[in-house]
């Protein structure tokens, strides 16, 4: 075990450990811990929300995968991209907040804040989306030469999206697996503690399944989304809130 550098360096690996996985306790015959929740959720007769949160899975890691830049909300991809492949950029302009740089046209110089001659053309920097992307990769020729950090960055953000929306895709299938297996003649409350783009997702999913916030003030959206650096965060929860057995029936 080594702690990660500080620097953001590279950790050496002598070998991946390709003779072993992780599997859900218990399964058998072994599966990994998603598909033991869809498994569990099929012998439950619950394989419809299984079959929807396979297809919702699959087209939005395709979205994504065709445009990451466009497609993301975050702006964790951009400033990867910039970072290994547009260094002079990344080093010159405020990165405290990468999802505001994804819907910039320029950005500032920091070295010359009031220069236009020296700010910086961000629109025209995409990211390829997975058909350009393969193409690229199936170049190169590892007896040859060394990665390079655009191949590199290029080939981790193509691995991650898979697993960033498999996250999205094990929250469904959990809070399904929750439902399943609670009494049905009673109502029930699941809490999700996710981060918001994760928890939005998911939101989608099931608003696609016919559930909706009717009854709900703000359409049962707490707070706002976009926060100012010296804003208080402090949030006045209402009434169904402060008492869960309230949510039933919804408020008018």
């Amino acid at each position: 075990m080594q702690r990660r550098p500080g620097d953001q360096g590279l950790i050496p690996v002598k070998a991946a450990p390709l003779d072993m996985y992780l599997k859900s306790k218990g399964s058998d015959p072994p599966r990994l811990w998603v598909s033991d929740l869809a498994h569990r959720l099929r012998k439950a007769d619950a394989g419809f929300i299984v079959d929807a949160a396979q297809k919702w899975w699959r087209g939005a890691v395709q979205h994504l995968l065709a445009d990451p830049k466009g497609a993301e909300v975050d702006g964790d991809y951009f400033i990867a991209w910039l970072r290994e492949v547009h260094r002079k950029i990344y080093d010159d302009i405020d990165r405290s907040d990468p999802e505001e740089l994804l819907s910039m046209d320029w950005a500032p110089s920091e070295a010359h804040p009031n220069s236009k001659k020296h700010r910086h053309h961000l629109k025209p920097i995409g990211i390829p989306g997975v058909e350009d992307a393969f193409k690229e990769l199936a170049k190169f020729d590892p007896s040859k030469r060394s990665s390079s950090k655009r191949e590199r960055v290029l080939a981790k953000i193509m691995v991650d999206i898979y697993q960033l929306r498999l996250v999205d895709l094990a929250a469904v299938l959990r809070v399904a697996d929750v439902i399943a297996s609670a009494p049905q003649d009673k109502p029930l409350v699941v809490i999700l503690y996710t981060g918001s783009y994760h928890t939005k997702c998911v939101v989608e999913f099931w608003r696609s399944q016919g559930f909706s916030p009717k009854g709900l003030a703000q359409k049962g959206h707490v707070g706002k989304d976009d926060w100012d650096d010296d804003e208080p965060r402090a949030l006045t929860l209402p009434p169904y809130l402060h008492e869960l057995n309230r949510l039933f029936p919804l408020p008018a």
